[in-house]
């Protein structure tokens, strides 16, 4: 269910070549442990870094409140729109943090790093399903779980159980930081969501393309 790397950047489906499950969550393990290593707190000037990045360090609630007053005077519609171009931009920023470590890493490895990015910065809890990827040719598909996701929690906590998933600045960046990673435009959808009553959320991603074509099957 998860890849494992071959020659030329080639990343494969576990799922085909027998990879435990246990093995391929040690990845994601480590990838956090490597980024918790780069956080550095500097009390001397007021500032949180994250490798080369300056990070706030703020209350979900007090998000949660500016969301929704955004909600309450755009409409649903339009804030969906300004949230999820916020993700997409949070998204391309964390890729950089990728791209500095694919320089070292097999390309699993640094792709791993905004899924664990996601969990270090107290989003949303992700847990890899499926994964395929190789860069070199382009192509790519994920499955993602997302665990305690603060936004589809607070959503339901000011406006009940929502007809459509409501996790956006969350799948704006998962799509600004695959696309950039992968230099083409990567779409995820998310198919199940707290805010719509599911226990957890789930997201799938493929390449803009694919997505329009399945899209057009349906």
């Amino acid at each position: 269910m998860f890849p494992s790397v071959r020659p030329e950047g080639e990343i494969r489906s576990a799922q085909h070549e027998g990879m435990p499950v246990s093995k391929l969550h040690s990845i994601a393990r480590a990838a956090s442990d490597d980024l918790r290593s780069r956080v550095h707190f500097c009390p001397e000037t007021g500032q949180i870094w994250l490798h080369e990045h300056r990070m706030l360090l703020v209350h979900a609630e007090a998000q949660a409140l500016l969301r929704k007053e955004l909600i309450d005077s755009l409409g649903m519609e339009r804030a969906r729109g300004l949230l999820t171009r916020m993700g997409y931009a949070s998204g391309l920023r964390d890729a950089e943090l990728a791209r500095t470590r694919a320089e070292n890493a097999s390309d699993l490895d640094a792709f791993m790093t905004g899924p664990q990015l996601h969990t270090l910065e107290g989003i949303v809890h992700v847990t890899p399903i499926k994964l395929e990827l190789n860069r070199h040719a382009g192509q790519f598909y994920a499955e993602f779980l997302w665990e305690h996701s603060w936004e589809g929690q607070w959503h339901r906590h000011h406006y009940g159980i929502h007809n459509e998933p409501v996790c956006w600045t969350q799948i704006g960046y998962a799509c600004g930081y695959t696309s950039a990673f992968m230099g083409r435009t990567i779409l995820y959808k998310e198919v199940e969501c707290t805010g719509m009553g599911h226990n957890n959320c789930r997201i799938v991603g493929k390449p803009a393309e694919e997505d329009r074509k399945s899209t057009r099957l349906n």
